[in-house]
């Protein structure tokens, strides 16, 4: 059975809606404490600077999650894909994969999903195979057993 990929897509961008309002609330409380001036420069210089390089650290991944949200938006659902592209469903023998951004595993109608990004190593091994193909990745070999 297919799950309908407008259902795996709005799973994906639920998932990455709660990482981005994570990343925010965090950013949120750090700011508040990094820039608080309760104490006395000398005793808070050295902490406040490894405050303030988490916050950018933290900040730098928020911006990440935002950019990857906006590509998750252009992916088509309504498009077939026949070979392994971003916006394809790749089952597998072992694991179904839905090429679009990295999401750890998520489920969609009882069915477990990993989100795959075009960056991923895996990715690579497997861009432009069809269906019936197979592809390794570390130690496991793949075969695909439908796209789309």
């Amino acid at each position: 059975m297919k799950i309908p990929k407008n259902l795996i897509l709005n799973a994906c961008l639920h998932k990455q809606n709660d990482l981005i309002a994570s990343f925010k609330n965090r950013l949120e409380g750090m700011e508040s404490d990094a820039f608080k001036h309760d104490h006395s420069p000398s005793q808070t210089e050295d902490r406040s600077a490894g405050k303030i390089e988490l916050l950018n650290a933290i900040g730098k991944e928020h911006d990440f999650a935002i950019r990857e949200l906006e590509f998750l938006k252009t992916l088509n659902t309504e498009k077939l894909n026949t070979i392994v592209e971003p916006g394809s469903v790749v089952v597998t023998d072992k694991l179904t994969f839905y090429i679009c951004v990295s999401i750890e595993e998520f489920e969609v109608d009882g069915n477990s999903l990993f989100g795959i990004s075009t960056k991923a190593p895996i990715y690579v091994n497997m861009r432009g195979l069809e269906k019936g193909k197979s592809f390794q990745f570390n130690e496991t070999v793949y075969q695909i057993k439908d796209i789309y």
